[in-house]
């Protein structure tokens, strides 16, 4: 049965289980005062690969100091995503094509073709709010 997302809240709470069903290390900073601007809901680590992971609602979009913490995980050689309820299934399916991926290294051999592309494609629908 599809969910149903009534706030961020619900899109942050999938987002956790995916990260916790795929084994992903992960906190979330805290929102207020004390934590540094701009800085994304979600951070995790798996694998040797940083992950930031910016959660938005509806029409939502990230501010300018979120687009730039995502931008400098990307040009730092992380991963940086915005996940909506509307890319939550690309996010899911790019965390499976990620441990299929890790699986094949660990063997010495490359992705799939289908695995690369579909990773390419996740990516490519999670990244359209960062510019």
């Amino acid at each position: 049965m599809p969910r149903s997302y009534k706030s961020e809240k619900d899109v942050k709470k999938h987002v956790k289980e995916l990260l916790n069903a795929h084994g992903w290390f992960w906190w979330m900073p805290p929102a207020n005062g004390f934590g540094k601007v701009g800085v994304s809901d979600f951070n995790a680590l798996k694998d040797g690969v940083f992950l930031a992971v910016e959660t938005k609602f509806d029409k939502n979009s990230p501010t300018v100091q979120q687009k730039a913490y995502l931008q400098s995980i990307n040009a730092s050689g992380g991963m940086a995503f915005v996940v909506s309820e509307k890319t939550l299934g690309w996010f899911d399916i790019w965390l499976q094509t990620f441990d299929r991926s890790v699986q094949a290294a660990r063997k010495a051999q490359p992705p799939t073709q289908e695995d690369g592309a579909t990773m390419i494609n996740a990516v490519d629908a999670m990244t359209k709010d960062m510019v």
